[in-house]
């Protein structure tokens, strides 16, 4: 028994590869092909770009930006010192050619302080060291950081500074205040030095060799290396060697030896000094084939 599909499928026409070709056979048949063909295929839609948002305002921010560096950065882009500048470690106001310094770190990386002054428009070092109780607050050492600029004299120029050594009372601590006064500065430079309250074990800045006792009711002077020693290991104390021959005005000359470096038990002692809170320095006459002094780089 056969369904009707499968007579249906009898009565079709038998189809032979050679009877198919790539043209279609008939005038009806060639028609179609020619209307189809005959148009044009769609052109692709046109898409508009898409504004990102934000992309107005940040163009707005970049102009900001550059007008501001127009306004930093004149003369051909060179930057105008400013008349004020802070960071953490310390302040400074530029009154005419004076500058006030306020220092609010004592303890803050050195390098912070010459990149403030640099903001001010002046080439200055400022350290700030332990030094000796009597010297705390104190400025050390001050003077010109290299020549003149240009070549030029400084002959009649002022160059002054000053500290506010004293905390306002009630208050055991408070910044530094320093006042560098005088336009010889500008040309020179600054190199200023104030002393701070050290630390346990830090070694003092304005420790120098001296002549006699200076060591916190210690006496030393005249006695044998190996008695002095043997006091300062009883005291807890620790001690370094300086080679020299300093006379009681501080004139003469002497050097410091490698810190492990012992003269022999028997020389004597000619000079002892506070070195740190727990250090004490001790010099001996230098004889021969005692460390020499360093050179100089």
């Amino acid at each position: 028994m056969t369904s009707r599909i499968d007579d249906l499928v009898a009565g079709l026409a038998t189809v032979r590869d050679g009877d198919i070709t790539s043209e279609p056979d008939g005038a009806g048949g060639r028609s179609l092909l020619a209307a189809i063909t005959a148009e044009d295929a769609p052109a692709p839609r046109r898409r508009r770009p898409r504004r990102l948002p934000g992309l107005v305002g940040a163009a707005v921010v970049v102009s900001a930006a550059a007008a501001a560096v127009a306004v930093l950065l004149p003369h051909g882009g060179r930057p105008v010192p400013l008349r004020s500048y802070a960071n953490a470690a310390m302040s400074i106001q530029v009154k005419g050619t004076e500058y006030e310094v306020e220092v609010k770190d004592a303890y803050a990386d050195q390098r912070e302080f010459g990149k403030a002054f640099a903001k001010v428009g002046l080439d200055a070092r400022l350290r700030i060291v332990p030094v000796t109780p009597e010297h705390e607050r104190e400025i050390v050492q001050s003077g010109s950081l290299h020549a003149p600029k240009g070549g030029e004299s400084t002959v009649g120029m002022l160059g002054m500074s000053d500290i506010v050594m004293k905390c306002p009372p009630g208050q055991s601590a408070c910044p530094l205040r320093v006042r560098l006064s005088g336009s010889v500065y500008r040309l020179t430079g600054a190199d200023i030095v104030i002393g701070r309250k050290a630390g346990p074990g830090e070694v003092f800045f304005d420790a120098r060799p001296v002549r006699g006792d200076r060591a916190q009711g210690l006496r030393l002077a005249g006695r044998t290396v190996a008695e002095a020693l043997a006091e300062l290991r009883r005291r807890g104390l620790t001690s370094a060697f300086t080679l020299g021959d300093v006379n009681a005005d501080g004139s003469g000359s002497s050097w410091a030896s490698p810190l492990t470096w012992r003269p022999s038990g028997e020389r004597r002692i000619t000079g002892a000094w506070m070195r740190s809170s727990d250090s004490v320095g001790l010099m001996v006459v230098p004889q021969q084939g005692d460390p020499r002094p360093r050179p100089v780089d």
